[in-house]
């Protein structure tokens, strides 16, 4: 409903070069929002295989018995 009237109102009152002006910024913020969401993707699955490596990793114990300690 609200799209229909923003189309409606915008084919109506704006002058052709804001209307032209309007629509190429639209298109360009789609642009960058596909291109960040790619990016935020590409990062979380970054984040997840660290915190996979890390789950899976071997834990090592020490045991560092010094002179006159006994187990």
């Amino acid at each position: 409903m609200i799209k229909k009237f923003y189309t409606w109102m915008r084919l109506r009152f704006l002058p052709e070069w804001a209307r032209r002006q309007l629509m190429e910024e639209n298109q360009r913020l789609v642009r960058q929002l596909a291109e960040l969401q790619h990016e935020n993707q590409r990062l979380e699955s970054y984040i997840e295989g660290m915190q996979d490596g890390l789950r899976r990793q071997r834990r090592v114990i020490i045991y560092n018995q010094g002179v006159g300690v006994s187990r």
